[in-house]
C-alpha cells in the first residue's frame, strides 16, 4: 500500500486539525495525506496530479470536473452520508470508487432535528428575544405540547430511525414515508408507514431526512405544504434541494404552516435577501447537524477505515455508494470482481 496519496481539503500548515487524525491512521499503512486549499477547478486539477484519491471538502465534483481528474484517481470519499457533491455515474464510468460514512453521524443529525423541533414547539427564539429585549410580556400560550402529537418522518433510513428512537420518549405518534422501507422494519420502531400525502396531512411535525439524488430533487413542494395543518412545523436536516424552497417560503408567508426549522437550504450559504432569514417562526442552523466534538474524530477514523480497505484491494464493509463500479475497478485496480 505504500506510495499512495490522498487529497483532503485544508491548510497544509495547520497543525492539530481533525485531518491529522486521518493522516496518522494513513501513515501507519504507508499512505500519505496531502492537504491543500483549492477554490477553482484549475486549482483542484493541479492538486490532484500526484494523488490517488480525494476526500470531500471545499469543491464540488460535477461530471465535467470528474472527467478531468487524472487517471490515477481511484477513490472519492464523502465526509458524511451525502454524496451529492460528486457526479457518481461519471465517477463510476471511470472506475472511481465512491464511499460514504454510514454509522457515524446518525445520532448527531437526529439530535439536531429534535433540537429544531423543540425550539419551534417551545417558541424558543421569540421568547429568548423577548427576554433579551426586557419585554414586559411574553406569549407563554404560544408553546405547544408534544405528547400525543404526530411526528412524520420523510425517509426512514438510519437517521430517520435514530430520530424515531429518541422521539419515542416524547410520546409521539410516529409516521414515516419511504417507498423503500417495508412496514415490518418500521414496526421495530413503533412507526407506521404511510404515503406522502397522508404524512403531511396528519403530522404536527414533519422531519425530513431524505438525501439529495436525481429522484428526490424537490421531493417536497407546494402540494405537500398545502395539506399540512396551519399549526404544523416543518424540519429539514437532510438536503436543501429535496425541498422546493420557494413553496416553503410561500407557505410560511401565507401562514399555511406554523414554522420551519432548517439546517439545510437550497443555496448555502443563503443569499442575503432570502426571506427565511427574516422570519421569526423560522429557526436556522448552518448545515451543521452532523457536527459534534465526537463527530470530527469519528469522521476521520471512519474515513481512514474505508480508505485502508480500498487501498489494500478490498471492498469496504459498508458505505460503498456505487457497487456497479466493481467490474471496471477490478480491471483497473485489481479489486475483487
Amino acid at each position: 500500500m505504500s506510495g499512495f496519496r490522498i487529497l483532503s481539503y485544508g491548510n497544509p500548515d495547520e497543525a492539530n486539525s481533525p485531518a491529522d487524525i486521518l493522516a496518522e491512521s494513513l501513515r501507519e499503512i504507508g499512505c500519505e495525506l496531502k492537504k491543500a486549499i483549492y477554490r477553482t477547478e484549475d486549482e483542484l486539477t493541479a492538486a490532484t496530479q500526484d494523488v490517488d484519491g480525494i476526500l470531500e471538502g471545499g469543491f464540488r465534483l460535477p461530471r465535467e470536473v470528474v472527467e478531468k481528474l487524472p487517471e490515477r484517481i481511484r477513490v472519492i470519499g464523502s465526509g458524511g452520508i451525502g454524496v451529492d457533491f460528486v457526479d457518481v455515474p461519471a465517477a463510476t464510468e471511470r472506475g472511481i470508487i465512491v464511499f460514504n460514512l454510514p454509522g457515524v453521524f446518525e445520532r448527531e443529525v437526529a439530535h439536531q432535528a429534535m433540537m429544531l423541533l423543540l425550539a419551534l414547539a417551545r417558541n424558543l427564539v421569540p421568547i429568548t428575544n423577548a427576554m433579551k429585549a426586557r419585554s414586559p410580556s411574553i406569549n407563554r400560550g404560544s408553546v405547544q405540547h408534544l405528547y400525543g402529537q404526530t411526528l412524520g418522518l420523510v425517509s426512514f433510513g438510519n437517521i430517520g430511525r435514530a430520530m424515531a428512537k429518541i422521539s419515542e420518549g416524547f410520546e409521539f405518534r410516529m409516521l414515516a414515508y419511504d417507498p423503500f422501507v417495508p412496514q415490518e422494519v418500521a414496526d421495530k420502531y413503533g412507526v407506521t408507514m404511510v404515503d406522502k400525502k397522508t404524512l403531511f396531512a396528519e403530522s404536527d411535525f414533519v422531519s425530513c431526512h431524505a438525501p439529495h439524488t436525481p429522484g428526490t430533487y424537490h421531493l417536497i413542494g407546494e402540494d405537500d405544504f398545502a395539506v399540512m395543518k396551519p399549526t404544523a412545523h416543518f424540519i429539514n436536516t437532510g438536503r436543501g434541494k429535496v425541498v422546493d424552497e420557494a413553496s416553503l417560503i410561500k407557505a410560511l408567508q401565507e401562514n399555511r404552516i406554523a414554522g420551519a426549522g432548517l439546517d439545510v437550504l437550497e443555496q448555502e450559504p443563503p443569499s442575503s435577501d432570502n426571506p427565511l432569514l427574516e422570519m421569526d417562526n423560522v429557526v436556522l442552523t448552518p448545515h451543521m447537524a452532523s457536527t459534534s466534538d465526537r463527530g470530527a474524530i469519528e469522521r476521520r477514523k471512519k474515513s481512514a477505515s474505508q480508505l485502508v480497505k480500498i487501498l489494500s484491494g478490498q471492498w469496504p464493509d459498508d458505505g460503498l455508494v456505487n457497487p456497479e463500479v466493481k467490474p471496471l475497478a477490478a480491471k483497473k485496480w485489481g479489486m475483487p470482481a
